[in-house]
């Protein structure tokens, strides 16, 4: 019986599923079904971690997102620097504020 995923996996997805006895068909993506497939993957695990809650999935999607980091070419440190100087002007989340409405 096939299944069919059409979905970007783990690195050692395919040899695992080979390992186990089982046949796979992969593909390498081109950068630009990469990053697309990287945007889909990191909604896919933010869902799961939303399901779940537990730290393995939140790990994942840590995982994505360096992926997409490191894809992007952007410098670790400037990101977080970027983060925490728009922390300093608006603020983080950690008060759990919940903007309902605002009136013109």
């Amino acid at each position: 019986m096939k299944q069919e995923y059409n979905k970007l996996v783990r690195d050692k997805i395919p040899q695992i599923i080979e390992d186990s006895g089982r046949k796979q068909r992969s593909r390498i993506l081109d950068e630009k079904e990469y990053f697309e497939a990287l945007i889909d993957k990191v909604i896919e695990e933010i869902q799961e971690y939303r399901e779940a809650g537990d730290e393995e999935e939140l790990a994942d999607v840590f995982e994505v997102l360096d992926c997409i980091v490191k894809f992007k070419d952007y410098e670790p440190m400037h990101l977080d620097y970027l983060r925490l100087r728009k922390r300093e002007s608006r603020g983080s989340f950690k008060d759990r504020v919940f903007l309902e409405e605002v009136e013109e």
